[in-house]
């Protein structure tokens, strides 16, 4: 992992165009991408792993959404 770029949550919710309390909130719930947490208030995000997650969300129609979860 000594190669991946770690990402902050401010630059992590940057990237994905979402709000920080957003990303905070999804990291609660389990919605949101993975992250790393080295401490008590140490989150980061891997790049890769966010280009990754985001493009497993990507649906051709409205219909298709949710389909994963049935």
């Amino acid at each position: 992992m000594s190669a991946e770029i770690l990402l902050t949550v401010e630059e992590a919710a940057l990237r994905l165009k979402i709000s920080k309390h957003t990303l905070n909130r999804w990291r609660v719930t389990g919605e949101g991408p993975p992250f790393v947490k080295y401490g008590p208030r140490l989150v980061r995000y891997i790049d890769r792993v966010l280009d990754d997650w985001a493009a497993g969300r990507a649906h051709r129609s409205t219909s298709e959404y949710g389909r994963e979860s049935r």
